[in-house]
Order: structure tokens, then sequence, then C-alpha cells
């Protein structure tokens, strides 16, 4: 089940970052997220192609989390899939950092989780020796 947190972010993302979405129900009750792909949409030739849906957001119940995939492949950035933490880091990395504050609150960062833990927390620990 999506976490709140991860909820508010993919709808900021949704909102603000990926164009064209459009919501997919799969069979067993799960949705996909499809869109043009944040990364190489721009870099097609027309118009049309621009506004394809050719990335997605598929959600991974053994992980607990958004899976971002684009089936064009045409960026260095979507030529492998991404956990939700990283495609949030790779738009907007203030906005991950928020997400990761968010996240490291709710106890839900570090091993384990599909979310890192902030880079000070892990400092702190490697000074304190935990």
């Amino acid at each position: 089940m999506e976490s709140l947190i991860d909820q508010k972010y993919r709808r900021l993302l949704l909102d603000y970052y990926l164009q064209n979405h459009l919501e997919v129900h799969l069979p067993g009750g799960v949705s996909k997220w499809t869109f043009a792909c944040p990364f190489c949409s721009a870099t097609a030739r027309t118009e049309g192609k621009k506004r394809h849906r050719k990335a997605a957001l598929l959600w991974n119940a053994a992980q607990h989390s958004w899976i971002f995939s684009c089936a064009r492949q045409g960026h260095p950035e979507c030529h492998q899939s991404k956990t939700f933490p990283r495609l949030l880091q790779a738009l907007n990395p203030e906005l991950f950092h928020k997400y990761q504050l968010d996240r490291y609150h709710s106890g839900t960062t570090g091993r384990g989780s599909h979310c890192p833990e902030p880079d000070w927390i892990k400092l702190n620990k490697k000074k304190t020796g935990g």
C-alpha cells in the first residue's frame, strides 16, 4: 500500500513535472500512471510524439514503491528503471530532500527501505561510530 508521504509527492510529480499523465487500471486492482517521459520527450521530432505516453510509474508491491520506466529510452536518465525516490531526485533535487526528510521523520529511510537516509544522518553516524 502506498504511504501518505509517497502519495503526496507522487501527486506533486504528476501535477508539476509529468505531462499528459493518465491513470490506467490493471487487472488485480493495480494502477499505473503513464505520461510523456520528462527526460526524453523533448527530443522527439514532432509535437505529437512529444506528448506520447512512453513512460510509466508502476506500483511494485514487493518494494512498496513506484517504479519509473521509459519505453523510448532516448536519454541517459531513462535507460534504466528508477525507484520513486531516484526519479524525484533526478527531476528536482530540492523536492527530493524534502521527501527524504519527511520519510526520515516517519522512520522509513535507510536499510530495508527504498529511500536512503539523508546524507547528514550518515555523516553523524560515522562520526559517532553508529
